[in-house]
C-alpha cells in the first residue's frame, strides 16, 4: 500500500508566491508613501513656531508710531494729548529691526533665513523664508478700521509650502 505523502504541488507554491508578491508589492508602496510624508507634520509644526516666534516679538510693541509707550494716549483717540495714527506702514527706522518700535515698522519684512530681532539666524530654520505685511483692518472685526491692524507672517517652509499666520493688534 503507497503511503500517502503530505505537501503542496507546485502548482500551489507558485500561486502562494504569486499572492504573496502582489500583497508584499502593496504593502511596500503603502509604507513608501507613508516615509515620504513622514516629515510634513514637523515641517509644519516649526513653521508655526516660526510664526509664533515673529508674533511674540511684533506685538512686544506700541500700536502705532504716535501712540505713548504702554499704549497711553492712544493715538486717533479723543485724549486732549493723542495725536492722529501714523499713515505710513512700513519701516522708520532704516531696516534696523533692534530698533523697529511699533508693530507697522514689521510690515515688509521679508527674512531668508529667519533671524532675531538683534540679527542672529536661526540656524535650525536656514531654509525657511518669513514674509510679514501689516494693515489697518479693525473693520474686519468690528471697529473702526484705524482702531486695529492685522499682522500676518507668511512661512514658507523647506517644501515650498506656505504657512500664513494672522493675528490683530488693537489699539488700546
Amino acid at each position: 500500500m503507497p503511503v500517502k505523502q503530505n505537501g503542496f504541488t507546485l502548482v500551489e507554491v507558485i500561486v502562494m508566491i504569486v499572492v504573496l508578491s502582489v500583497a508584499l508589492t502593496g504593502l511596500t508602496i503603502a509604507i513608501n508613501e507613508t516615509v515620504k510624508h513622514s516629515p510634513k507634520p514637523l515641517i509644519q509644526t516649526r513653521a508655526m513656531e516660526l510664526a509664533q516666534a515673529y508674533l511674540d516679538e511684533i506685538f512686544a510693541k506700541r500700536f502705532d508710531e504716535l501712540s505713548g509707550q504702554g499704549g497711553t494716549p492712544r493715538c486717533d483717540s479723543t485724549d486732549n494729548a493723542a495725536q492722529l495714527c501714523s499713515n505710513v506702514m512700513g519701516d522708520e527706522e532704516g531696516g534696523v529691526r533692534s530698533l523697529f518700535d511699533d508693530v507697522d515698522d514689521y510690515h515688509g519684512v521679508n527674512d531668508a533665513p529667519p533671524v532675531l530681532a538683534s540679527g542672529t539666524s536661526l540656524t535650525n530654520y536656514s531654509s525657511y523664508q518669513v514674509q510679514i505685511t501689516v494693515g489697518y483692518s479693525g473693520g474686519e472685526i468690528g471697529l473702526g478700521n484705524r482702531a486695529a491692524k492685522r499682522v500676518t507672517v507668511s512661512v514658507t517652509t523647506p517644501l515650498g509650502n506656505v504657512v500664513p499666520v494672522s493675528a490683530y493688534r488693537v489699539n488700546f
